[in-house]
């Protein structure tokens, strides 16, 4: 049975959201997210000299983006990796099986 989380309140660049729920994530973590995403956006607007604020949260939205596709690409790659390792494990090892003398 999973817990119910509640829902808590966040503010980013002075906006606040209510009843924020992230799956997996208590409110401090929610929190603690929350300052590394206006972290982000101050380090973009100081990058790019700009103070608009919709090109700041979409070059950080694809910060973000990024970090979770490189992510996933990578384990997929380690899966497929390992998924070649077992199978040349299991061809090894039939190939072995099947030289032993049978009786």
């Amino acid at each position: 049975m999973s817990k119910r989380q509640e829902p808590v309140t966040v503010t980013i660049k002075r906006i606040e959201l209510d009843n924020v729920v992230l799956e997996g994530l208590g409110p401090l973590d929610v929190n603690a997210l929350a300052r590394e995403i206006e972290n982000k956006m101050d380090q973009f607007s100081e990058e790019k000299h700009t103070v608009d604020t919709f090109k700041i949260l979409l070059h950080t939205t694809l910060f973000y983006a990024a970090k979770v596709y490189t992510r996933s690409n990578n384990e997929e790659q380690k899966s497929k990796a390992g998924e070649k390792q077992l199978d040349s494990a299991i061809e090894k090892l039939n190939l072995a099986l099947n030289r032993l003398p049978l009786k």
